[in-house]
């Protein structure tokens, strides 16, 4: 396939795609929680807290080129195309990726020391960050290279790969770990979630080889896309995915360090729930990103802001039923990962509510970036990682998991009301992007699809029993609901115009 025929994916598809990839990733997530808190809370919070560093890593060592090379490939044609924005990118990523997998090999005791409270836990963590080390490189160069793709116009290969081919494996390899061993070894559990890693990652520069990013061919205007234009974009976007990563996933480190390896364990399954519905905002996200800098570039204002109130009212009502349901009746779905977790399970309440306000928000940190402010997003996030840090180390101490899940949930607001002023600041008239019009993900398809997830959700959510059979029969019922309340406004959700084409 050619890079030009790569781009013929429609928007439409990409998104659909985009969700089946989320929908596979949060079944993945869900398998993997339960699989590992069979072993207990304490071995689950030695396995979530290996993962959320390795997965820290690895999205650092991005170097944010994932962010870079979408924003780069519309002006990058005359340059060579992806070929050249690859050439690029890879070279400080394996980098950066070779230091971290280096530092994690000579940390791994250190740093497993300081973050669980028994020596025996510390030598788990320890075996299990050297044997996930090989996947940090793996794994970031999969990121970059399903980038390239979606740049390219195809939603396909980072769909198949990191949402489909790398979770999908990892079920696969750690069931057939804990089905083969009563008592698994860290070395091994490691070694079934880095391995598909390493899978997917070559599957998806094979993929990219086959769009003619490596092909040798000259050079139209090597001056066109140079490197120091490039990583001027991208620098702030380093450090803003870093931040980023850190925010979504070392909550589960601090809370093994202030409160416990068993609490930990707890926080990192819970949190699971929580992460299915962000991996459906970051999927969406990702699907409309090359369409949205496109109208950016080319200055179709009307069409960026269409694109970004149309991808706002869907995760509206995709996400929202989902997680109202989750803050109404917690206690069914943590008894499914272990009867341990439902003491605790009201804290997804709090989790939920920062995701519905980050629903709410659309794509907005997206469309900062699109616009070419990776400077200001990264203000963003260093503003919520400061929010989550500091409520976390003031209130983790003194209220447990109730603490970590406040200060959590409160840097999600945080990042998402910045982000929306600064694309109003950005976008208003007169403002550096000479837009046209403001770009708001607001709308009043966004405000009928957040009454609708209500009314769908909320009164069946609170009259259903408190087991797993109501929780199921809740969702059903919103689901029907909620199909009648977008076909009664099909018009403003935009479904009639879509099935006129």
């Amino acid at each position: 396939m050619t890079a030009q025929a790569a781009g013929s994916q429609r928007s439409s598809t990409a998104s659909g795609l985009a969700l089946v990839g989320a929908v596979v990733t949060t079944i993945a997530n869900f398998a993997m929680a339960w699989l590992v808190s069979t072993e207990g809370a304490a071995a689950a919070g030695v396995f979530f807290v290996a993962t959320a560093v390795t997965t820290i890593l690895a999205n650092t060592s991005s170097l944010g080129s994932m962010t870079g090379v979408v924003y780069a490939m519309p002006t990058a044609e005359g340059a060579g195309g992806a070929r050249r924005v690859v050439a690029i990118a890879l070279p400080p990523v394996l980098a950066a990726a070779a230091a971290a997998t280096i530092g994690v090999l000579a940390l791994a005791g250190p740093v497993a020391d300081a973050v669980t409270d028994s020596d025996g836990a510390a030598d788990d963590l320890a075996v299990m960050l050297r044997v996930m080390a090989v996947a940090i490189a793996p794994f970031a160069l999969n990121l970059l290279f399903a980038a390239v793709t979606r740049a390219l116009g195809s939603q396909t290969p980072t769909v198949a790969t990191t949402q489909v081919l790398r979770p999908g494996g990892q079920i696969v390899l750690l069931g057939a770990v804990f089905v083969w061993r009563d008592d698994p070894s860290p070395a091994l559990v490691a070694a079934a979630w880095a391995a598909p890693v390493v899978v997917a990652a070559a599957a998806c520069i094979g993929w990219a080889a086959s769009f003619g990013t490596f092909t040798r061919r000259p050079i139209d205007d090597p001056a066109a896309l140079d490197a120091s234009t490039f990583w001027a974009y991208t620098r702030p976007r380093a450090v803003s995915t870093a931040l980023q990563i850190a925010l979504e996933r070392i909550d589960v480190v601090l809370v093994s360090a202030f409160v416990g390896g068993g609490a930990a364990g707890v926080y990192g399954a819970l949190s699971r729930f929580v992460t299915a519905g962000s991996f459906l905002i970051y999927s969406v996200a990702q699907a409309v990103s090359p369409r949205l800098r496109q109208a950016i570039a080319a200055e179709r204002w009307p069409d960026a802001h269409r694109l970004l109130q149309q991808a706002t009212t869907w995760l509206v009502l995709v996400v929202w039923p989902y997680f109202l349901l989750l803050a109404v009746r917690p206690a069914p779905l943590a008894r499914i990962l272990s009867p341990d977790y439902v003491d605790d399970a009201a804290i997804l309440g709090v989790l939920a509510i920062g995701m519905l306000v980050s629903a709410a928000a659309g794509p907005i940190e997206l469309t900062l970036l699109m616009l070419g402010r990776s400077d200001r997003a990264l203000w963003g996030i260093a503003a919520a990682i400061v929010t989550d840090l500091a409520l976390l180390m003031l209130l983790a101490p003194r209220f447990g998991l109730w603490g970590a899940a406040i200060a959590w949930a409160a840097s999600i607001v945080v990042q998402n009301a910045l982000a929306t002023w600064f694309v109003d600041v950005e976008t208003r008239p007169g403002g550096p992007a000479r837009a046209s019009q403001p770009l708001r993900a607001p709308s009043r398809a966004a405000g009928l699809a957040a009454l609708g997830a209500v009314i769908a959700t909320v009164p069946i959510g609170l009259l259903v029993p408190d087991t797993l059979v109501g929780v199921i029969l809740a969702g059903v019922v919103a689901v029907v609901v909620l199909g009648g309340w977008v076909w009664r406004f099909r018009d403003a959700f935009g479904v009639a115009a879509l099935l006129q084409r």
